[in-house]
C-alpha cells in the first residue's frame, strides 16, 4: 500500500505540473490574443479602414475682387486637377510615374519632387500634381486611368484674373505656400497670396476648406460618400479702383514711354496714381510694366516667373509705393515752409537771376533760357525757378544755409513724407527725409549747406513715393486737409453681409490757412499761364496746348529729378482739378523719362481729359471702348493684355 501511495503521489505531482504548465501557456496565449485584439485592434482597424476610407479636402472658393463699378477683377472657375494618393500608388510606383509624366507634360523628376516635398497628414491624403489641366490631357488621362492606380482627376476652383495684366501688380498673384505658411496650417499644395492685394487681404480672401469622407476601391477611386462638410467661400473685396480708368492709364503710359524712348532711351517704367480728392479713394494705382497673374498660376508659371525676375524693368516692383528723388514737384513744401514761417510774404517777390550761393546755377541758365526775374511764390512755381527756392531755404528765418534743412524736414514730415501713408497695400516704402542726424547715422558724414539747397528743390538724398506726392497734393488741393489713401472700400461675406467698411479718414495739416491759396494759384499758373512749364504740354504733336484747351481748371507741377552723371532724369507731374473745387489728384512718374513737361505732363493731361469728358478724340479712349475698325482693344472679354 505504501509503495502504491508513493507511485500515486508521483503521478499526481506530474499531473499538477503539466496542468500548471498548460495553464501558463493558456494564459500567455490569452494575453497575447487580448493584446492583439483589444490593444492593437483599433490601430489595425484604422489601417484597414485607411485602405478603403479616404478624407478628400474640398478647397473653398477664394473671395472675389471687384472694382468700384462691380466689374469682376479676380474670380474663380472650375478646372480639372490631377492628384496622387501616395499610399495608393502601389509597388510599381516608378512605372506609374513614367506613364503619367508624358500625359501631364511634366518630367518624372518634377512629379517625384512634388510627392517628396508635399506634406501629407497620412498616406492616403491626395497631393495635387497639376492644376488647370488642359482638355487634351483630361481625355488622355481618362483613357489610361485603369493603368494609373492612386491617380485622381478632380474638379476644383482655379483663380482667374479677368483683365489679364491690367492692375496685375496691384491685385498680386497666388503661389504655393511657403514653409512659414505651411507651419501656420496651409498645405504645401495650397495657393496663397504672394503679392499685392491677394497677399495683403489673404486672411479675408481665404475661405474655410471642407472635406468629404468616401469609401474607395482598390484603385483608390471613390465609390461611396460617407460624410461631407461643405467649404465656406472667402470674403469678397470691393475696391475703389475704376478698372477702365486703370486700363487707360496703363495703356497711355506704355504708349507714351515707347514714343519718348527715341529721346530718352532708358525710359521703360513708371507709375500713375489717381486719388479721389474728397475721400482718398484710389481710382488708379498703376505700375508699368505689369505682369499677368494668370500666367503665374498656370502650367508655365516657373518659366514666366524666371522671365519676370530677369527683366531689367523689374515688373514685380510696384513703383507707386517705391521711393525716388522727386525733383521740382517737391517745391510746394519749400514754398509752404517759407510762407508758414514768415520768411516769405504771400505777395513778396524775389529777383531770380539764375544764380545763388555755393555756385548753384538754375536750369534756365544751363538751358540758355531767360531767368525768371522778379517773381512771387505763384510765378516761382509756374516758372520752376530753382534759385527762388534756394533763397527761401537759406534765409535766416529758416535757419540759414546750415539750419534750413531742419525746417524743410519738419514741413516735409507734416505733409506725409518720410513715413508710409498707411494704404492697404504692401510693401510701401517710407522714403527718406534727410537731415544732419540721418546723414551721420547713414553715411557717417556731416551735413553741408549746399545739401540743404538740393533738398529745397527735391534733389539730393531726398526720396519720396508717387503715392506720398499724391497725398501731399491732396492736402494742397483741399487747402490743408488730406485723406488717408485706400484701395478697398468694403469687404463682404459670400452672402452679402458687410464685414468691414472704410470711411474717409481726414488728416488736417498744421499749416496756416492763409498760405495754401498762393500755392494753389502757382500750380494753376503752371498749366494755365503761358509762362508755365506745362502750358504747352501736348497730348500728341499737332495738338492744342493744354493751357489753351483745358476747360476743367487744372493745376499742377512738373518735375525732372536728377539721377546721376550722364543719366536722363526722372520725369514727374503732380496736379489736381478743378483747382477751385478739386475732384481728383493725378501723379505721374516716368523712370528716366527726362523732362516732366514733355514726358509726364502729357500723360496726366490725357487722364484728366478722360475724367472730365474731354477725350472723345483720344485714340486710347476709343480703343478702350471698342472704337473704330482697326483699333485693337485687346479683346472685350479679357479687358486686354498688358499694354
Amino acid at each position: 500500500m505504501s509503495a502504491l501511495s508513493e507511485i500515486d503521489k508521483t503521478r499526481l505531482m506530474r499531473a499538477v505540473g503539466f496542468g500548471l504548465l498548460a495553464l501558463a501557456v493558456l494564459l500567455i496565449l490569452t494575453g497575447r490574443l487580448w493584446y492583439l485584439q483589444i490593444v492593437k485592434g483599433q490601430e489595425y482597424s484604422a489601417w484597414a479602414d485607411g485602405n478603403r476610407i479616404r478624407i478628400i479636402p474640398l478647397p473653398s472658393p477664394r473671395g472675389m475682387i471687384f472694382d468700384r463699378n462691380g466689374n469682376v477683377l479676380a474670380g474663380n472657375r472650375f478646372a480639372f486637377t490631377v492628384s496622387a494618393v501616395p499610399g495608393g500608388l502601389g509597388e510599381n510606383r516608378e512605372v506609374l510615374i513614367e506613364r503619367l509624366a508624358p500625359l501631364l507634360g511634366m518630367s518624372e523628376g518634377d512629379i517625384e519632387e512634388i510627392l517628396r516635398t508635399s506634406r501629407a497628414n497620412y498616406p492616403y491624403e491626395p497631393i495635387r500634381l497639376l492644376r488647370d489641366v488642359g482638355s487634351e490631357a483630361v481625355v488622355a488621362l481618362g483613357e489610361h486611368m485603369m493603368d494609373l492606380p492612386g491617380i485622381l482627376l478632380e474638379e476644383e476652383w482655379v483663380r482667374e484674373y479677368r483683365y489679364n495684366a491690367v492692375a496685375g501688380n496691384t491685385l498680386g498673384y497666388l503661389g504655393a505656400a511657403s514653409p512659414e505658411q505651411v507651419a501656420a496650417g496651409y498645405r504645401t499644395t495650397d495657393l496663397v497670396g504672394q503679392a499685392g492685394l491677394e497677399k495683403y487681404y489673404e486672411e479675408y480672401l481665404r475661405g474655410q476648406d471642407g472635406q468629404v469622407l468616401v469609401e474607395v476601391n482598390a484603385l483608390s477611386r471613390p465609390i461611396r460618400t460617407i460624410e461631407r462638410r461643405d467649404p465656406v467661400p472667402g470674403h469678397n473685396l470691393h475696391l475703389t479702383l475704376d478698372i477702365e480708368f486703370q486700363a487707360l492709364a496703363e495703356r497711355i503710359m506704355a504708349e507714351h514711354i515707347e514714343t519718348m524712348r527715341s529721346t530718352y532711351p532708358d525710359a521703360q517704367a513708371g507709375a500713375v496714381v489717381v486719388l479721389d480728392a474728397k475721400t482718398g479713394a484710389v481710382l488708379v494705382f498703376a505700375s508699368i510694366p505689369a505682369y499677368d497673374p494668370n500666367r503665374l498660376i498656370g502650367p508655365e508659371r516657373s518659366e514666366y516667373f524666371r522671365l519676370l525676375s530677369s527683366d531689367s524693368a523689374a515688373p514685380f516692383l510696384h513703383r507707386a509705393v517705391r521711393a525716388y528723388p522727386p525733383g521740382s514737384v517737391f517745391k510746394i513744401i519749400t514754398g509752404l515752409a517759407a510762407l508758414d514761417t514768415g520768411v516769405l510774404g504771400p505777395n513778396e517777390t524775389y529777383n531770380a537771376t539764375g544764380y545763388h550761393l555755393y555756385n548753384k546755377r538754375d536750369w534756365s541758365v544751363r538751358s540758355g533760357v531767360a531767368p525768371a526775374g522778379n517773381v512771387d511764390i505763384r510765378m516761382a512755381l509756374a516758372r520752376s525757378a530753382n534759385d527762388f527756392f534756394w533763397e527761401m531755404a537759406t534765409r535766416p528765418g529758416m535757419g540759414g544755409a546750415s539750419g534750413g534743412i531742419q525746417v524743410l524736414a519738419d514741413y516735409a514730415r507734416r505733409l506725409g513724407f518720410g513715413a508710409p501713408t498707411g494704404i492697404d497695400f504692401s510693401p510701401e516704402h517710407a522714403g527718406i527725409v534727410p537731415d544732419p542726424e540721418w546723414k551721420r547715422r547713414a553715411l557717417q558724414e556731416p551735413w553741408y549747406p549746399a545739401e540743404t539747397m538740393d533738398v529745397a528743390i527735391g534733389q539730393g538724398y531726398l526720396t519720396v513715393t508717387p503715392l506720398q506726392i499724391a497725398f501731399a497734393y491732396t492736402a494742397v488741393a483741399n487747402r490743408g486737409v488730406a485723406y488717408r489713401p485706400h484701395l478697398v472700400s468694403r469687404i463682404e461675406s459670400a452672402d452679402g453681409e458687410v464685414v468691414y467698411a472704410v470711411e474717409p479718414e481726414p488728416v488736417t495739416l498744421d499749416i496756416g490757412a492763409a498760405y495754401w491759396e498762393p500755392v494753389v494759384e502757382g500750380l494753376r499758373a503752371v498749366i494755365q499761364d503761358p509762362r508755365g512749364t506745362s502750358y504747352r504740354s501736348l497730348r500728341w504733336p499737332d495738338d492744342t496746348p493744354w493751357g489753351e484747351a483745358a476747360t476743367y481748371d487744372p493745376a499742377g507741377k512738373t518735375g525732372s529729378a536728377q539721377r546721376g552723371e550722364n543719366e536722363d532724369p526722372h520725369a514727374w507731374f503732380a496736379g489736381f482739378a478743378p483747382a477751385s473745387d478739386p475732384e481728383i489728384v493725378v501723379v505721374v512718374y516716368v523712370e528716366a523719362g527726362g523732362s516732366g513737361g514733355a514726358t509726364a505732363a502729357p500723360i496726366a493731361r490725357r487722364l484728366m481729359d478722360y475724367y472730365f469728358g474731354a477725350a472723345d478724340d483720344d485714340p486710347a479712349v476709343l480703343a478702350l471702348k471698342g472704337g473704330p475698325p482697326g483699333v485693337d482693344d485687346g479683346g472685350e472679354e479679357s479687358g486686354g493684355d498688358a499694354w
